[in-house]
């Protein structure tokens, strides 16, 4: 039988915000912090960036909540990623939906690249927990190119009042990549991007 929907099903959401809390702490922060995460110095951003992804395979290998296979653990020797860009992370506006139906919790405006082909969304769903922790499902283009799961991927969503800070070199894979014992919350299909988002967890 498979496991029940649950924080390890959501996907490695709860290892990853837990170590990116450890790495970018929080304070009792107004509106205006989201501004000093999404506009950190290139350099320092990007550092942090990799030191979080390193902690994250480090956990992939011993962790017993480790979505990889027990068996496979050994052979696991990271994972993969596009290369870290800060120009993929906004300060983006927030908007709670209390009418919307769960999980849905709110909405985020986000300055998409525009495409030559079609025209992506300007707002983005996103999703709640039970706990608080916010995230956006998303698909885009470069799954069906083969280089991310097909299923989409998720990306931790920091809200600071009426804003927030969406960074897609967060993005990650949901446990359900890694291994079919894993339900995943399939993405809303209002968050269907036909653009490639060159960001965070790939094949």
């Amino acid at each position: 039988m498979r496991p029940l929907l649950s924080w390890k099903a959501l996907g490695v959401g709860l290892i990853l915000l837990m170590v990116g809390l450890l790495l970018w702490p929080r304070k009792a922060s107004p509106p205006s912090a989201a501004v000093g995460l999404c506009q950190r110095p290139a350099e320092q951003y990007t550092s942090e960036l990799e030191r979080l992804r390193r902690l994250k395979d480090s956990l992939f290998q011993v962790d017993p909540a480790s979505p990889i296979p027990a068996e496979e653990r050994r052979r696991f020797t990271g994972l993969r990623y596009f290369p870290a860009n800060p120009a993929w992370r906004w300060k983006v506006r927030y908007e709670p939906l209390p009418n919307a139906l769960a999980p849905v919790v709110g909405a985020v405006w986000v300055p998409l690249p525009a495409h030559p082909s079609c025209k992506p969304p300007a707002r983005l769903l996103v999703y709640g927990e039970k706990n608080g922790q916010l995230y956006v499902a998303f698909w885009d283009s470069t799954a069906a190119q083969g280089l991310s799961y097909e299923g989409g991927r998720y990306v931790p969503l920091e809200r600071f009042g009426d804003s927030a800070c969406l960074d897609f070199n967060r993005a990650y894979f949901p446990y359900c990549a890694y291994n079919p014992n894993y339900i995943c919350l399939p993405y809303p299909p209002e968050n269907r991007l036909c653009v490639p988002i060159l960001a965070g967890e790939r094949w």
